[in-house]
């Protein structure tokens, strides 16, 4: 049996030494790397997310002053007392006041980036824990009001657009987008023979609660938004 020398128990040290320090070398180079890429990916989160957030808010406030119309015009309609008052500002005028109601805000929030980060199971690579809460707070609020959304959607469908319907000739509640010419209206006046009414006022009534309560509701999201917003800030800056 070859017996080791001194030099030969050194020079097998420092081999398995070297073979260390390059194990360890190259945990700390992957490491750092997948660091560097969680990082990357993270700032790209963060500017994408900042993107999605400011049009999130410019399309709630757009909605928003469409429930701001809606609740001017139906409390200008509730103030008519007769045919006699309503007639007192006109057919077209009345018309664009009922146009005014006809309209159902929605709000379809930008999601895809948020989305996206839960598919890639990334949330954790979003570092801030009050960002994360912000946008779990987000979209828990978003479901609150899609119900709203959607209960008003069947409401305005089946109960409020029919009566409108039943009352009004086609010219009074339609707005075309497009080129089609239609025939004059035939009974541009009839709903002189409602307005004032007692039924005429709980309908309109309940479409400026409707309003209320959704411009509340996106009121709301809003709020959510700016707080997400708000931790962005501070997160990008």
């Amino acid at each position: 049996m070859r017996k080791l020398t001194g030099s030969t128990t050194t020079a097998a040290v420092l081999e398995a030494l070297v073979i260390f320090i390059g194990i360890l070398g190259a945990l700390f180079a992957d490491s750092w790397w997948e660091q560097r890429e969680t990082l990357s990916r993270e700032v790209g989160y963060l500017e994408d997310l900042a993107a999605d957030f400011a049009e999130n808010r410019a399309r709630l406030n757009e909605q928003i002053m469409v429930s701001d119309s809606i609740v001017e015009a139906a409390l200008i309609l509730l103030a008519f007392e007769s045919t006699a008052s309503a007639r007192l500002v006109g057919t077209d005028s009345l018309n664009s006041l009922l146009q005014a109601i006809h309209h159902l805000p929605t709000f379809e929030p930008v999601n895809k980036t948020y989305d996206n980060i839960l598919g890639a199971g990334d949330l954790l690579t979003l570092r801030d824990r009050e960002l994360r809460a912000a946008l779990a707070n987000f979209q828990a609020r978003l479901v609150l009001m899609n119900v709203v959304q959607e209960t008003q959607e069947r409401q305005y469908v089946s109960l409020f657009q029919p009566y409108l319907i039943e009352h009004l000739d086609y010219l009074a509640i339609a707005t075309l987008n497009s080129d089609v010419s239609l025939p004059a209206a035939r009974d541009s006046e009839s709903i002189y023979g409602v307005v004032g009414s007692r039924e005429f006022r709980n309908w309109i009534f309940a479409r400026l609660d409707w309003a209320d309560d959704l411009r509340n509701q996106h009121e709301g999201v809003r709020g959510q938004v700016d707080e997400v917003l708000q931790v962005l800030s501070g997160t990008t800056s």
